[in-house]
């Protein structure tokens, strides 16, 4: 016997393992690039083993995943499940939802949606998570959609950058923007709306620059105990644990998720990026 709907994502969604465990989504691994070696993200590189490299002399670069990783993916599950909805990376920035649909291509019969989140880490999460329980609930596939759809630019994206020379060399943001952050050694602050990276602000210290994190963080969640909110950071937990106490008391959500960014997000970020991103209730 099929079950109705399975969930399918990429590993620049930022999801701890856990919860793609408890929700049974799959995770087809970005594909980093380190010189002429290429690995798949959280299986033929760890987490140390990709952050114990992310500073040395040759810049690791991202793409997206092969067709053949979404095709056997795609056939496994199709002999379980009736409909598979895929959920990925921008496509602003990202060949991913491209190389998804062209795998859709290969089954002509299934029905298979693939859905452009127009976003990145738990932006994508977000939407994972939410459809994930759709399903526990017992939606029909039209109405995941719309309720994605629908989602999709409510989430709202926050980071501060540690250090600029990673986000210069990836291209994501305007080079002006970031040579002068770098220039005037301040921290800056972006914020990724649709796939698109921007400076929203310059601060000039460390400290400063997560005071205003919180600040921004404490707005977009709102007093609603529905909002979803999440702390993303690379390889700095200490950190991101320690502006989840300070964001406790100040927010009304049921729960903050705490999650590394992930290897395909943090060769833009660098190593010390920390963010929050919220799905207002």
């Amino acid at each position: 016997m099929k079950h109705e709907i399975a969930i399918v994502t990429d590993s620049s969604a930022s999801l701890p393992q856990e919860l793609v465990d408890k929700y049974g989504a799959t995770v087809i691994p970005i594909h980093l690039q380190f010189g002429d070696e290429s690995y798949r993200d959280g299986i033929d590189i760890t987490r140390e083993e990709f952050y114990g490299r992310l500073n040395g002399q040759v810049m690791p670069s991202t793409s997206q995943p092969a067709p053949s990783d979404f095709i056997n993916v795609y056939e496994r599950l199709l002999s379980r499940f009736r409909t598979i909805i895929s959920i990925h990376v921008s496509g602003e920035g990202s060949g991913t939802c491209q190389v998804a649909n062209i795998a859709k291509a290969r089954f002509p019969d299934a029905d298979i949606e693939v859905f452009d989140s127009q976003s990145a880490s738990m932006g994508i999460g977000f939407l994972v998570l939410e459809a994930a329980e759709a399903v526990l609930r017992g939606k029909t596939k039209e109405e995941i959609l719309r309720m994605l759809t629908e989602l999709r630019p409510r989430i709202i994206s926050y980071a501060m950058i540690d250090s600029i020379r990673h986000l210069l060399k990836s291209g994501r943001v305007r080079a002006g923007q970031a040579l002068i952050a770098s220039l005037l050694s301040v921290k800056p602050l972006v914020s990724i709306r649709q796939g698109v990276v921007e400076v929203v602000d310059r601060v000039r210290t460390k400290r400063a620059a997560l005071e205003r994190l919180i600040q921004l963080a404490v707005e977009s969640a709102g007093n609603s105990p529905k909002s979803r909110l999440a702390i993303v950071h690379g390889n700095v937990l200490d950190e991101a644990n320690k502006l989840k106490d300070r964001l406790k008391p100040l927010v009304s959500c049921e729960e903050i998720i705490v999650t590394d960014i992930g290897p395909a997000l943090a060769i833009h970020g660098g190593p010390g990026i920390i963010g929050v991103v919220c799905l207002p209730g």
